[in-house]
């Protein structure tokens, strides 16, 4: 070697040392470790799921709670309603059908049925079968999350309980209170009709009736864990 290459040799080195300061530690840059880097984004990845997983179970679970509530208080109120049209709807049909019929037969006989009028008045139903349970399970958009044939039949029970139902009642209702006799002949006629009426009405009855006890005797129904 040269006297020249030993000069650049020395003056390398004390460049490279210069670069260092005294005292300093040489930091030697680690390589990237990959499958940590990807075990950790799964591990993050998974905790994500599961979060969401849970969050959805919760809402889920909610539903089907609030459904179930939803559902026994529709029940609560067909077992009103059930009784209601055993112990009352019945015995009071009975009773104007009877009323009527010798109303007629006083008519027929020269005699003014005044008093048997005042009870007739007395036989007309005096609490509704309620349905505000069903309507309001409707409107909160719980009944979606029902048992599709369960709630189809519900429905239908309460849709011939409001409509048609209601509506005969409604017409008892007003031909007795409406009614005032301007001959025996008119008087006689009001309650042959009225007696129609009423008949029309039981008929009516016993047709809720069945499927008030179909409704009762489903196993879905009964499932029901309401307590």
């Amino acid at each position: 070697m040269t006297q020249q290459d030993k000069s650049a040799e020395n003056r390398e080195e004390t460049v490279s040392r210069d670069a260092v300061p005294v005292g300093s530690t040489v930091k030697i840059k680690n390589p990237i470790k990959w499958r940590a880097v990807f075990a950790e984004s799964l591990l993050i990845g998974a905790s994500i799921i599961l979060a969401f997983a849970l969050q959805d179970w919760d809402e889920a679970k909610d539903i089907e709670e609030r459904t179930l509530i939803a559902l026994c208080n529709v029940k609560s109120e067909l077992i009103f309603n059930k009784i209601l049209i055993e112990n009352e709807y019945i015995p009071r049909q009975r009773g104007m059908s009877s009323l009527s019929n010798a109303a007629i037969l006083q008519l027929r006989a020269q005699q003014a049925p005044d008093a048997l009028k005042a009870d007739i008045e007395q036989m007309l139903i005096k609490e509704s079968l309620r349905y505000s349970a069903w309507r309001l399970a409707g409107e909160s958009g719980y009944l979606l999350h029902a048992d599709f044939q369960l709630a189809t039949e519900i429905g239908s029970l309460f849709n011939y309980q409001n409509d048609k139902y209601q509506h005969t009642i409604n017409r008892v209702s007003e031909k007795v209170l409406n009614f005032s006799p301007e001959s025996n002949q008119a008087a006689i006629e009001h309650y042959n009709s009225l007696s129609r009426l009423v008949n029309q009405w039981i008929d009516q009855t016993n047709y809720l009736q069945r499927k008030y006890n179909a409704l009762f005797s489903d196993e879905t129904f009964n499932d029901l864990s309401c307590e």
